[in-house]
């Protein structure tokens, strides 16, 4: 991931969208809610509309797929310190829904 920090939840929707590959996410209209724990406790929804990224704070009316997790191991993940398939093998990240959605995530963002 590139700047900005990766520092909070904020930041990190804010890293993903600076890292967001449109073209990878065309055809793609689905809405991915996170629900955190711990130090940053809250919902948050990211929208792929066809090649377009946006989120908002908050829940998503009708999510295609939820995550749980807590917000340092997320910013964790998403530093490369912690690998997200381990981390949803050991139980710190739980999906519900469309489970083939969060398999696709790694590709709709550029590595740092």
């Amino acid at each position: 991931m590139a700047a900005p920090n990766l520092d909070s939840i904020p930041s990190s929707f804010e890293a993903l969208k600076a890292n967001f590959k449109p073209e990878k996410a065309q055809g793609v209209t689905k809405a991915i809610q996170f629900d955190f724990t711990g130090r940053e406790p809250g919902s948050w929804t990211m929208h792929l509309d066809n090649g377009a990224y946006s989120y908002h704070e908050g829940p998503a009316e009708s999510p295609n797929a939820t995550v749980d997790v807590d917000s340092d191991d997320w910013l964790k993940i998403l530093k490369g310190e912690m690998n997200a398939v381990s981390a949803f093998m050991s139980g710190k990240i739980k999906i519900k829904g469309d489970m083939s959605l969060m398999m696709a995530f790694q590709n709709w963002f550029e590595r740092a």
